[in-house]
């Protein structure tokens, strides 16, 4: 399959013309979607259980079948028979922004609105002796929505550029209406493997993963305030897109215990490379016309490789302390190219993350924990991604620090219950632009995670 880059927006001028500004906003509105590609950082889900929810940390644990995903080696460790593990999370993002309308109205701000109640993970495992047989289905990035009911600043400066100073319907509108950004995302990975004891201190895991994505691509704005009144109609632009496309990876770990207080883990996740597939719905009145989005069109939306390292330690016998260390590798990602020619990965460069956690038993059947995880996002060109990604301000990530806190309680000797919560709080910027500075941020995000966890 041939890999193309992502058509990239065109930049507005005094002297663009009409079918150049429809190009402008189709971008934006492929822009503020959360899903990454050429329009924004991937966000690397790493919550994938309740029981992250409430450590953060579990790159070295052997508790619960939810390793499936963090520590696979460490699969060999569980009891005989079958483990399965189900969660649901619900998240709340609040990323805001704000600038000087291009348009004389003022200082704006805009918020984003929607509340993901449903980001669901499932993991399953059968263990034998010394080796163990696993397969999951969760979500590792994306999972989230973006809805700005009143638009933003894509959809305020594309209406600048349209009847602003210089604009080719300056004389003809004077305002803009109904703007709105929606967009919703999904990545699911199935993986299904085995592993296996080498040695009384060591074991390994190896197997594949197949990663789909899915977007819905939903805005528009409306050219209103005609030079004649009501005899002047109104120019409704719409978006309405969808993307479908799948790519294949491979995953594999190794575990090493050098003493029953300690053990040791490593996972690596191969890059998985994706192409999207648009598809232009009814009710679309600029993709086809503008010609960046068309039924059959691909573009690159890679998965980029990972490797996580964990380290747990037990402390009496009631309490282990977990640390975790994660590396994305997204510079050898394929998410597009700048309009100069720069990859879009370059510009965003990699992410990494380290954090630790304790876990303390009350009792026989209560645990508690709490834990934290710190994020760094090593822009290579923060203001020319942004500058080059039309829109990402709308999806906007940054170094950010989650605490997170819950508890697990044994229902019977089979079943376990868990109940994780967290708080992210986010850096914030001011992002440079031809525009002017934006000054965006996503003071508090939140998280709350319930899940089951069944050995039978």
């Amino acid at each position: 399959m041939t890999r193309r880059s992502t058509p990239q927006p065109a930049r507005v001028s005094r002297k663009a013309g009409p079918i150049t500004l429809l190009c402008v906003f189709l971008a934006c509105i492929a822009a503020v979607t959360p899903y990454t590609g050429a329009s924004a950082q991937v966000y690397n889900q790493t919550c994938q259980s309740a029981e992250y929810a409430r450590s953060l940390n579990r790159n070295a644990a052997t508790d619960a079948a939810d390793i499936v995903v963090y520590n696979p080696a460490g699969l060999v460790d569980l009891s005989k028979g079958y483990h399965l593990n189900i969660s649901n999370q619900t998240w709340v993002r609040r990323p805001s922004h704000s600038f000087d309308d291009p348009l004389g109205g003022g200082r704006l701000r805009f918020e984003q609105k929607k509340t993901d109640w449903i980001v669901p993970n499932v993991h399953a495992a059968y263990c034998g002796p010394g080796w163990a047989l696993f397969a999951a289905a969760y979500i590792p990035a994306g999972g989230a929505a973006v809805d700005y009911p009143d638009g933003s600043y894509s959809t305020r400066l594309l209406g600048a550029g349209i009847i602003g100073p210089g604009g080719p319907y300056e004389l003809i509108y004077n305002d803009i209406d109904d703007e709105y950004l929606e967009g919703t995302s999904l990545y699911l990975a199935l993986s299904a493997g085995a592993a296996c004891r080498v040695t009384e201190g060591v074991s390994l895991a190896a197997g594949i993963r197949t990663v789909s994505i899915r977007n819905e691509i939903r805005g528009g704005l409306t050219l209103t305030g005609g030079l004649l009144g009501p005899m002047t109609q109104d120019v409704p632009l719409r978006v309405r897109v969808s993307e479908e496309g799948r790519g294949w990876g491979v995953v594999c770990g190794i575990q090493v215990r050098p003493s029953d207080a300690v053990n040791l883990a490593l996972h690596y996740e191969s890059p998985t490379r994706i192409d999207v597939r648009a598809d232009v719905k009814s009710g679309d009145n600029v993709s086809q016309e503008a010609g960046l989005f068309s039924d059959g069109a691909e573009s690159p939306r890679d998965l980029p490789a990972m490797v996580g390292l964990g380290a747990s330690f037990r402390v009496g016998d009631r309490t282990r302390v977990e640390l975790d260390a994660n590396y994305w590798f997204q510079k050898d990602a394929d998410w597009g190219r700048s309009a100069d020619g720069r990859g879009l990965a370059d510009l965003a460069g990699d992410s990494y993350s380290v954090g630790a956690s304790v876990c303390h038993a009350l009792n026989r059947d209560l645990e508690v924990s709490c834990g934290f995880l710190y994020t760094w996002y090593d822009f290579e060109d923060m203001d020319g991604f942004y500058r080059n990604t039309t829109g990402a301000v709308e999806v906007y990530y940054e170094n950010d620090l989650m605490i997170g806190l819950g508890f697990a309680y044994r229902v019977t000797p089979s079943i376990t219950f868990n109940l994780g919560t967290g708080v992210i709080t986010y850096r914030d910027a001011a992002i440079s632009t031809g525009a002017g500075t934006v000054s965006v941020e996503n003071d508090l995000s939140g998280a709350l995670a319930l899940g089951v966890d069944c050995s039978f």
